[in-house]
C-alpha cells in the first residue's frame, strides 16, 4: 500500500470528462462557422473511426481530421507504456513508465526520433501531460521555450503554437495527441474543448482497434490450434493403421495355414484377432476420417460408379456385424441401373455408417435399407432411408446426436464398441458432396429413420 512518506509519482487517475463541445450562442459569423465545421468534423470522424482500423490507423485517421479541421501543421500520438497494453498492465512510476511513438504527420525526424521512446520524466510537454493527465495549450514560442530544449527543436521545424492533451482509455491514461501550428494561436473555449475531444476519441478508436486485432489473434490461434489437432489426430491414426493391417495379415496367414496345420482351437482363436483387429481398423478409419474433415483436408475424388455397386460394398462392410448379432439387412426400392458421379469412397462411407449405427444399437428385429431416386428440375438426387428397430433416441438429444463424440450414455461406447463420430462423419462426408444426412423421426423403444440425401452427379465448386 502506498504509504504517505512514499512520495513516489504517480500516473494520476482520469478527471471527470471534459464537455465535448460548447458553442456560445453569441459571436461572429466565422466563430459560427469555425464552430460548425469542427462540429461536422466529428461526426463525420465518429463515422470513420467505426471501420476495421489498426491502432496506428486509427491514430493517423485523428491526425488527419485534427490538421484539417484545425489547420495544424503536425499532429503526433504517443503511447505511455507497451501498447497494445497487457490486461495487467498498470504503469505506476516515473521509474518503470516511458512514452512510445505511435503514429506521426508532419513531424521533423529530429523530433520524431526524440519521440520514439521518451522517459516519462523528460522535461518536454508530452511527459507533463502523462503525468499530470491535464491538457496543455501553448500559443506562442515564448511558452514553447518552457520546454528549452523541445522547444528550440520545435522553432527550428517552423512551430510556433503547440497543443498537447491526455488520451484516457478504459479508465487510465494511454497516450498523449500533440498537435502543432506554424503560426502563434490563441485557443478559445471552443477549440481547446475540440482538442480534448479529439484525444478521447483517439482513445476509444485505439482501444476499439486493439480489440478487433486481439479478436483475430484469438481466432487464428484457435484456428491453428484446431490445425494442430486434427494434424496429430491424422498422424497417430497413419501410425496405428500399420501395425493393425500388419496383424490382420499375419492372422489370415496363419490360419489359411500357409506356415504348417493349426488346430480347430487355434484356427478359433486366430479368427477372434482378426475380428478384434479388423473392429480396431474401422474404428482408426473413423477418426483418420473426422481428422482430414477438421483440418479441411478432405477433398471429394469424384468418378463414374454403379449405384449398386455402392451398395453392394457398404453391405459387404456391415454384413459380419449384422450376422453377429443375428440380424438381417433388407434392401428395398430402387434397383435400376444407375450410373453416378461421384467420390465412391466417400458414398460408401456415408452408407456404411448409418447402417453399422442402426445395426450397433437394435437388438432384435431388423433394417431396411430403402434406395429411392428423386429429380426435380433434372437435378437427380439418390436417397438413402436406414430404419432400425432398435432402442431409439430421446426427443431431447435430437439436436446432439450429430455432434462428434456426443453419446447418450457413455457406457455405450464399451458395449457397442462406439466412438460417437459414426453419425457426425457421415453427414460432414455428405455436405462436402452436395447433401446432408438427416435424422427423419426416431422413438424411445420403437427405432429410428436416418436419411441420406445425395447429388447423382456431384458439381465441383466454382471455388
Amino acid at each position: 500500500m502506498h504509504s504517505a512518506a512514499d512520495d513516489t509519482p504517480r500516473v494520476p487517475s482520469p478527471r471527470a470528462s471534459p464537455p465535448l463541445l460548447y458553442y456560445a450562442s453569441h459571436g461572429d459569423a466565422d466563430h459560427s462557422r469555425s464552430a460548425s465545421h469542427r462540429l461536422r468534423a466529428l461526426a463525420a470522424l465518429s463515422g470513420s473511426l467505426t471501420d476495421a482500423l489498426s491502432p496506428e490507423g486509427a491514430a493517423k485517421l485523428i491526425e488527419e481530421e485534427a490538421l484539417t479541421a484545425l489547420d495544424a501543421s503536425s499532429a503526433v500520438v504517443v503511447t505511455l507504456g507497451e501498447f497494445p497494453p497487457r490486461s495487467s498492465t498498470r504503469v505506476s512510476s516515473l521509474s518503470t513508465a516511458s512514452l512510445t511513438l505511435l503514429h506521426a504527420i508532419g513531424v521533423p525526424a529530429e523530433v520524431r526520433a526524440s519521440l520514439r521512446t521518451l522517459p516519462l520524466d523528460a522535461p518536454v510537454p508530452f511527459a507533463e501531460v502523462a503525468r499530470g493527465g491535464e491538457a496543455i495549450f501553448l500559443s506562442s514560442t515564448d511558452e514553447l521555450l518552457r520546454y528549452p530544449d523541445w522547444g528550440h527543436a520545435m522553432i527550428r521545424a517552423g512551430a510556433n503554437a503547440a497543443a498537447i492533451v491526455p488520451v484516457w482509455a478504459n479508465g487510465e491514461l494511454r497516450g498523449v495527441l500533440g498537435l502543432t501550428w506554424g503560426v502563434p494561436r490563441a485557443f478559445d473555449e471552443d477549440e481547446r474543448a475540440f482538442v480534448i475531444t479529439l484525444g478521447i476519441m483517439c482513445a476509444q478508436a485505439m482501444m476499439r482497434a486493439h480489440l478487433r486485432v486481439a479478436e483475430q489473434r484469438a481466432r487464428e490461434a484457435a484456428e491453428q490450434a484446431n490445425r494442430s489437432k486434427a494434424h496429430f489426430l491424422a498422424t497417430i491414426s497413419h501410425e496405428l493403421r500399420t501395425p493393425i493391417n500388419a496383424v490382420m495379415g499375419y492372422s489370415q496367414l496363419l490360419a489359411d495355414e500357409v506356415y504348417g496345420p493349426v488346430s480347430a482351437v487355434q484356427k478359433e482363436h486366430l479368427g477372434r484377432v482378426s475380428a478384434s483387429a479388423t473392429h480396431l481398423l474401422e474404428l482408426v478409419e473413423e477418426l483418420l476420417s473426422y481428422a482430414r474433415i477438421e483440418a479441411g483436408q478432405e477433398v471429394v475424388r469424384p468418378v463414374k460408379v454403379m449405384l449398386a455397386d455402392v451398395v453392394a460394398q457398404s453391405l459387404v462392410l456391415v454384413h459380419p456385424l449384422a450376422v453377429k448379432k443375428g440380424m438381417d439387412i433388407r434392401v428395398e426400392g430402387y434397383d435400376a441401373p444407375l450410373e453416378l458421379f461421384t467420390d465412391a469412397r466417400k458414398m460408401t462411407q456415408i452408407l456404411v455408417n448409418l447402417l453399422a449405427n442402426a445395426t450397433k444399437f437394435t437388438e432384435s428385429g431388423g433394417i431396411v435399407l430403402l434406395v429411392r431416386l428423386v429429380d426435380p428440375g433434372g437435378s437427380a438426387r439418390v436417397y438413402f432411408e436406414v430404419t432400425d428397430t432398435g432402442r431409439g433416441i430421446a426427443i431431447k438429444d435430437h439436436e446432439h446426436i450429430f455432434d462428434a463424440f456426443w453419446q447418450e450414455d457413455h457406457t455405450i461406447t464399451h458395449s457397442s464398441g462406439s466412438t460417437g463420430l459414426g453419425l457426425s462423419v457421415a453427414r460432414q462426408l455428405a455436405r462436402l458432396l452436395g447433401g446432408d444426412v438427416l435424422l427423419v423421426q426416431s422413438t424411445l423403444t420403437q427405432g429410428s429413420t436416418f436419411v441420406a440425401s445425395l447429388p447423382v452427379r456431384y458439381v465441383v465448386s466454382a471455388e
